[in-house]
């Protein structure tokens, strides 16, 4: 299934960062893909679900990528601790009562 929602602004752990963001593809539930414009930026986030054995939670995995000004996969790598931060913090609200 293609979607094509008229986005949102991401807001991240880092100050001033704000990327528009939109959704690119959604698999319910096996996969989600966003992407997005952050200056002269491009970044894409795909995550996938699988469940687990207990069939009451899920493992997520995440592949994140920029592009942009030659310098897309030095801000990829730089950028992994932030994702994985915005994505635990995601969790820890989605898994509150």
């Amino acid at each position: 299934m293609r979607a094509d929602l008229s986005g949102w602004t991401d807001v991240t752990v880092v100050p001033g960062v704000r990327p528009r963001m939109r959704t690119t593809l959604s698999e319910p539930p096996y996969r989600w893909v966003e992407e997005g414009t952050c200056g002269p930026f491009r970044a894409r986030l795909e995550l996938r679900f699988a469940e687990l054995d207990d069939g009451q939670r899920c493992r997520v995995t995440a592949d994140f990528r920029v592009r942009g000004l030659r310098v897309g996969g030095l801000v990829t790598w730089g950028s992994r601790s932030t994702v994985a931060a915005d994505l635990r913090r995601a969790a820890r609200l989605l898994s509150r009562p």
